[in-house]
């Protein structure tokens, strides 16, 4: 979970042990707020705060401080903010545990197809592109509240379309696609390379090729987009990045 690149607490919240939140009205959201950059988080707890019927109960760059929020504030919306795809779903699979009944809304910087399919497939309620508009962010945290059934996505369309059509135009050799296999399988360089008798630097240099064909941030973006393009099995292991 350490990938998520949520660092050491410098949080606003001043303890988690503390008494959980005021009792707020039915019809107000609340609001727990995780990203790493201190000034971000603040933008958005002041942006939030000002919104009628919403209140934000927690703000932290720790992910280990925000399970404890999660369990202790019940909010209705998780906002997750997140920089690439390692981490990401383990991130959401223990918010869920701890918060099952929080709608969590990624706000990523990168807006691929892939990792978007990766998140909503994990049980994301909705993904908005980190240079989305404060309107957009108001509404989707008042939309999650109002519908259970819903996604929300306020990505520029573009980068969806683009990466999935450089993903279909890709051509992996067949030692790429046993690497991209075995990487599919949670298998680590040593692994993959013991499995296919080649040495580290030539798995690390094939992944490398690879992430430069698919135009990926990450192994689980890789994976994604060899998926989505067909180009290597759609089959998801048992325990896959989980």
């Amino acid at each position: 979970m350490d990938n998520v690149h949520v660092g050491q607490s410098r949080t606003s919240v001043k303890s988690v042990s503390a008494a959980a939140s005021p009792v707020l009205g039915p019809q107000v959201s609340k609001v727990l707020l995780i990203d790493e950059e201190a000034l971000f988080r603040e933008g958005l707890c002041s942006l939030l705060s000002d919104a009628q019927e919403i209140a934000v109960v927690g703000d932290t760059e720790a992910m280990s401080e925000a399970l404890a929020l999660a369990g202790a504030r019940d909010p209705d919306v998780i906002l997750l903010g997140i920089r690439d795809a390692d981490g990401a779903t383990m991130a959401v699979h223990h918010l869920r545990q701890a918060a099952p009944q929080a709608a969590i809304v990624i706000l990523g910087a990168h807006a691929n197809f892939g990792l978007v399919q990766e998140l909503l497939s994990a049980g994301v309620r909705g993904f908005l592109s980190r240079t989305a508009s404060g309107h957009e962010l108001i509404a989707t945290v008042r939309a999650c509240r109002e519908s259970s059934r819903r996604v929300f996505l306020a990505v520029p369309p573009e980068a969806l379309l683009l990466s999935r059509r450089q993903s279909n135009d890709v051509r992996l050799t067949d030692r790429e696609r046993e690497v991209l296999d075995l990487t599919a399988c949670a298998m680590s360089n040593a692994q993959i390379a013991a499995s296919l008798g080649l040495s580290e630097p030539t798995v690390k240099r094939h992944l490398r090729n690879i992430f430069s064909k698919l135009g990926a941030v990450s192994r689980i973006d890789a994976v994604n987009k060899a998926r989505a393009a067909s180009l290597i099995s759609a089959r998801r292991p048992t325990g896959f990045f989980s």
